[in-house]
């Protein structure tokens, strides 16, 4: 398993699943609020014209241009709007008014200029609480022009238009898979030092992960997270001292190293009871707890639920 071996880990135990809300056409003065929902990272990709994209949260604010994808990670409300300015008019109320069509389409406005928006989301295990997806900004930009270094995120966002316009057989199938690709590259560079997004997106996981002592670690964690680890063992892996091992993890992690392993063993046992047919015994030993009632405490107190409860209800979803 490499660094990037690793990020993959960590996207399959959270579940990242995508899925689109509908195409958008807006036409003259417009302004859209869509309110926050839950931890979903949400997507606009501008295929036609221009959009001005503000967060509610924070106030940051960024126009979009032909190509470009704008990717709100927190689930927080925003404004799709033709001006940086304009009062805007709920989401319910816009789909009350212009439902979208039997071509999943949103016309809405008149007038002239025009904006043409694919709108969809991300979500994930909603009670994993992970560090690659803590201090995220409200509001994160692909700009075509600015991928120089990374022509495979330039492709994707070429292909996701590309594929939209095309809209054939499957598309939906496709576009998702797309949005899910898009955010973990993004993700992926915003840890890549000397890159522009590095500096305006920085994730200290992503930081951790290009860090030559700590990724040692935290790629120790993931290859045998059940393993009897302690934080000297763990400093000797990343061949730093105790004291300075224990700093720089919690600093650039945001949690201490063996809070970061216990919370990765939880996670781990958590897919596991969801997709694998391993009994619950067997899953808390391979997560490193040498008894099921210990698991069985340890998870219930993380999660609010019993292993064996989740099991059952994740199956049933």
């Amino acid at each position: 398993m490499d660094n990037h071996d690793l990020l993959s880990d960590v996207f399959t135990t959270l579940r990242l699943r995508s899925e689109l809300y509908f195409r958008a056409d807006l036409a003259g003065p417009f302004a859209v609020e869509v309110p926050a929902e839950r931890r979903l990272v949400r997507f606009h990709f501008l295929r036609r014209g221009t959009c001005w994209v503000r967060a509610e949260t924070g106030g940051a604010v960024a126009q979009l241009g032909e190509g470009e994808l704008v990717i709100l990670p927190n689930g927080g409300a925003h404004v799709l709007s033709d001006t940086a300015e304009r009062a805007p008019l709920p989401l319910p109320a816009v789909l009350a008014a212009a439902p979208p069509g039997d071509d999943g389409v949103l016309r809405y406005g008149a007038g002239g200029g025009r904006a043409e928006l694919l709108c969809g989301f991300c979500q994930f295990d909603e009670e994993i609480d992970h560090p690659v997806l803590a201090n995220l900004p409200s509001l994160m930009v692909l700009r075509p022009q600015d991928l120089g270094h990374q022509p495979w995120t330039r492709a994707t966002l070429r292909l996701l238009d590309l594929e939209s316009e095309l809209a054939g057989a499957g598309m939906q199938g496709i576009l998702t898979r797309l949005l899910e690709i898009l955010f973990i590259q993004a993700m992926r560079q915003s840890g890549e030092p000397g890159q522009p997004q590095a500096s305006e997106y920085a994730s200290q996981y992503m930081a951790a992960l290009a860090d030559p002592q700590l990724s040692k670690a935290l790629l120790a964690i993931h290859r045998d997270c059940a393993k009897a680890w302690t934080l000297a063992a763990l400093a000797r892996t990343a061949g730093m001292s105790r004291a300075r091992f224990a700093d720089k993890f919690a600093k650039m992690v945001g949690q201490t190293a063996i809070g970061y392993l216990t919370r990765w063993r939880l996670l781990k046992a958590r897919r596991l009871l969801a997709e694998s047919a391993l009994s619950t015994a067997e899953i808390a030993e391979r997560c490193g707890y040498a008894s099921l009632p210990a698991f069985s405490r340890r998870y219930k107190a993380a999660f609010g639920i019993g292993p064996g409860a989740f099991r059952r209800s994740a199956r049933g979803r």
